[in-house]
């Protein structure tokens, strides 16, 4: 998969999580949102009061969230509701692509060091790892398909995969 597509796609997970956390969470559990204080309301108190109410038969839930810095005029908060949803939001967004990142990572790096265990296994004439990649230049046809067909039944490419590689080593010879 390219890593634009990977990227794309860790973006809108990480969204995804930021939403559910940042702004479904709260109505749950209330510190939740107590993460954004910092943010929208620094110097002061972050307040959340979450309404119950119900109409035509359904149950429905508003939170709010007021700023309160001082006393004021008459100890009334400023309404951040908005923003702090939007900082919960992405604050745990943030954490979730980071955390994913690194999980990504971490399996990348997995997958290569079976690579690297398969091809000592394997022991072939002229096939080397070169970084992340296979170089099987040096290599004649039997060898190749060979290599191919390990990587394969260790589940380090898929049917796929193994199919055009392949055809590619056939068709170079």
């Amino acid at each position: 998969m390219a890593m634009g597509k990977v990227l794309a796609w860790l973006i809108g997970i990480s969204l995804f999580c930021g939403v559910m956390i940042g702004w479904v969470g709260p109505i749950v559990f209330a510190p939740i949102a107590q993460v954004a204080q910092p943010i929208v309301c620094p110097g002061g108190d972050l307040a959340q009061q979450t309404i119950r109410g119900a109409s035509q038969g359904e149950v429905t839930y508003n939170t709010t969230f007021q700023c309160y810095r001082g006393t004021g005029e008459n100890g009334a908060g400023e309404d951040v509701t908005a923003s702090a949803i939007f900082a919960a939001i992405g604050i745990y967004s943030a954490i979730a692509f980071v955390l994913l990142c690194g999980f990504g990572l971490r399996a990348l790096r997995s997958q290569t060091a079976r690579m690297r265990e398969a091809l000592r296994a394997i022991d072939a004439p002229g096939v080397e790892m070169r970084g992340k990649t296979i170089d099987m230049r040096g290599a004649d046809l039997a060898t190749k398909l060979d290599v191919l067909a390990t990587l394969r039944t260790q589940g380090l490419i898929d049917e796929t995969r193994y199919e055009a590689m392949v055809t590619e080593a056939r068709a170079k010879g």
